[in-house]
């Protein structure tokens, strides 16, 4: 039962590892498209798809998050590569759809994309590191450390093993 149970978290923790570049493949490919390829909102279509902006490369840090509370606990450091990776990859999603036919490349789309970031990292930054650590998002992030992070067996002097984080 115990190998089943670790077997499930390292697939867990490969997954969760994996997912910011399968997404980023997502957008990729959705870039790909026309713009109407997918699905078309109505009336509200434009405006509904430029609001997802925001989203999109939100969701993209937080799966950057995610992939890395799977080594440890968050640094500054990591939550700084984070910010970065989302952003970058915002502006090379806008610069691959300049080459797309009938899409566009557009500076307001990357400012879109940096306001998402800057939200959801400003939300995790104040849950983790700031004065908000008994929200939500700390104790599902730490919650992600503490099931996915591999840990580290020590051994006391006494000889009793612990584990440590």
């Amino acid at each position: 039962m115990k190998t089943l149970v670790t077997g499930l978290l390292t697939i867990g923790r490969w997954i969760l590892r994996l997912s910011p570049f399968a997404y980023m493949g997502v957008i990729w490919h959705l870039s790909s498209q026309p713009s109407d390829a997918v699905v078309q909102l109505g009336p509200y279509d434009s405006v509904i798809k430029e609001s997802l902006h925001l989203v999109e490369f939100a969701i993209l840090y937080a799966l950057s998050i995610l992939a890395f509370l799977t080594f440890g606990p968050l640094s500054h450091r990591r939550n700084c590569i984070a910010v970065v990776l989302a952003i970058a990859y915002g502006g090379v999603d806008e610069l691959h759809q300049f080459f797309v036919p009938s899409r566009s490349a557009d500076i307001v789309d990357v400012l879109k994309d940096v306001i998402g970031v800057c939200v959801v990292s400003f939300i995790v930054y104040r849950s983790y590191f700031g004065n908000n650590r008994r929200s939500n998002v700390n104790r599902i992030l730490r919650a992600v450390t503490r099931t996915f992070a591999p840990s580290k067996q020590h051994h006391s002097p006494s000889g009793h093993t612990f584990h440590k984080r």
